[in-house]
């Protein structure tokens, strides 16, 4: 992996740090603020002019009206309110796409993650506007796992288990560009990018939990690639950071926007990618990605005890209200209490991926932050509850008694 490039951009950032930053413990992350900046920027014009082009062409998200292939979603799903334009996605990865090249020499290392970022990007736009059937959905989804699994790019280990992850290993090229087979490992990562891209995709079914949730992990992220000089991680984490904190301001609820298939089939991707490249570790992204992970196993499982489904593919189109946000609503919460409890917990359990790098006070402060989120969001429902409780006791007579 040749980072010279990207050496002479991070000395060039560097100097626009302010003086009285320079030499401190922080400047090693300060020195990326132009990074986030940019993203931040790009997402805050970008958002407002794709969403009016996608309401324009009519790429919306209607409730209960949106199909798959021939087959129509279960209509309980669409638990947004209104038509809301889609393709919102385009505002974080398109600065993405061209962030690799621009700050990045392409090479063996490079090409096989933009490739398979724009196979992915393409694959979910033509989803967000075509409305493609799932098994075209997991062609993309095949197609860039299968690129990143032949790369340069390898897993060293994975959690409770001691096997060699190289006992077969067979490199060659295609035009130039390095490949390398390692069995069971490459194996181990192509199935696991596929889970990775579909737990953080099935966040997506109420406004604002896929964004708030990727804002935190690439946070994370950002924090355990500088800790490993990881210029390639850190750089593209803190771009998606900048991007996606802007566009939660969009996509909150009520929402104004949607991700869309063009972000929530590439964030997980990304994620699950930047965070072996900071330390060729399973561990880490599983450490990141507990929430989702854990949600998507537990609606796979029940949904095969329930319809017995007799492939991969009849299992992948079963729909229903099985996710953590639907049992949430289910409990009279507000979309957007949803969204900061999914968030805080993110925090909280993403919080011992930073720990595992030894960084106690980033520790500290992700916990301070996720209890802190908590705690809001405890009292904010307490208060609308007992409002509540207050109105069913209050007779329309005892507003005008003395």
């Amino acid at each position: 992996m040749d980072f010279s490039s990207a050496t002479k951009y991070l000395n060039v950032l560097l100097s626009l740090v302010p003086e009285f930053l320079k030499n401190t413990k922080y400047e090693k992350y300060i020195q990326f603020w132009p990074i986030f900046l940019i993203g931040f920027l790009f997402a805050l014009f970008a958002t407002p002019v794709i969403g009016k082009l996608a309401t324009k062409y009519d790429v919306t998200d209607k409730p209960g009206q949106r199909k798959r292939g021939r087959e129509f979603d279960n209509p309980q799903k669409a638990i947004h309110e209104g038509i809301t334009p889609t393709l919102g996605g385009l505002a974080i990865t398109i600065p993405i796409l061209i962030a690799i090249p621009l700050f990045f020499k392409l090479d063996s290392f490079t090409i096989p993650i933009l490739l398979s970022l724009l196979v992915l990007t393409i694959g979910a736009t033509l989803d967000d506007v075509f409305v493609l059937s799932s098994k075209a959905q997991l062609f993309f989804q095949v197609v860039a796992a299968g690129i990143i699994a032949l790369s340069i790019l390898n897993i060293t280990s994975i959690p409770f288990f001691d096997i060699d992850l190289n006992a077969f290993s067979y490199n060659f090229s295609i035009f130039g560009i390095q490949q390398s087979l390692s069995l069971p490992g490459d194996l181990i990562l192509f199935f696991w990018l596929l889970v990775c891209i579909n737990a953080v995709k099935w966040t997506a079914g109420s406004p604002g939990i896929i964004e708030a949730n990727s804002l935190v992990i690439f946070s994370l992220i950002f924090i355990i690639s500088v800790r490993y000089t990881s210029i390639f991680s850190s750089t593209l984490s803190i771009l998606a950071t900048g991007g996606l904190l802007i566009f939660l301001f969009f996509a909150f609820p009520p929402q104004k926007i949607f991700t869309g298939s063009s972000g929530k089939s590439v964030y997980g991707f990304l994620i699950c990618i930047l965070a072996i490249v900071a330390d060729t570790k399973l561990s880490t992204t599983a450490m990141l990605l507990i929430l989702p992970l854990v949600d998507f196993l537990y609606v796979i499982v029940k949904r095969y005890i329930t319809y017995k489904p007799k492939s991969l593919g009849e299992l992948m189109k079963i729909s229903g209200l099985d996710h953590l946000h639907h049992q949430l609503i289910k409990l009279n919460l507000s979309r957007k209490h949803v969204v900061l409890i999914e968030t805080s917990i993110t925090l909280l359990l993403g919080s011992f991926a930073i720990l595992a790098t030894g960084a106690i006070r980033y520790f500290a402060l992700t916990i301070s932050l996720s209890l802190g989120i908590a705690f809001i969001v405890y009292i904010n429902i307490k208060a609308s509850k007992g409002q509540e409780e207050k109105l069913k006791k209050e007779s329309p007579e005892s507003k005008y008694s003395y």
